[in-house]
């Protein structure tokens, strides 16, 4: 939302984002009817949280990555550039061995399931 905010503010074009309380289905919203200011934020978005996940990868050595939330829900908005920004970054040993996935948990459970593994460990 920050991301949308600031890239609004300045932006010389029109955007359907404009005109709409803003809100992260509505950015995804406007970028699967491609307005190009929601796609550039998807793919700024993407570029940040892509470099910062190949830098945990490349202290934690994770087979996979699980993103939970609404933004990992917006599908390939999201997942195509990410996978793109995530490789880039990852160190040579790591690139393409690495899986980012979209959890399948119902969202009410993430938060319950994630305590449960605390109390267990």
């Amino acid at each position: 939302m920050r991301t949308a905010q600031e890239l609004l503010e300045n932006y010389p074009g029109k955007s359907l984002l404009q005109d709409v309380p803003l809100s992260s289905k509505e950015i995804a919203n406007a970028a699967e009817k491609g307005d190009e200011l929601a796609i550039r934020i998807f793919d700024f978005t993407a570029q940040i949280l892509g470099q910062s996940l190949a830098d945990a990868v490349a202290i934690t050595s994770p087979s996979a990555i699980v993103l939970f939330g609404g933004l990992s829900q917006s599908g390939e908005l999201l997942m195509k550039p990410l996978k793109k920004y995530f490789e880039e970054n990852l160190l040579s040993i790591y690139r393409n061995k690495v899986q980012i996935l979209s959890s399948q948990l119902p969202e009410s459970d993430a938060a319950v399931l994630g305590a449960a593994g605390l109390a267990w460990n």
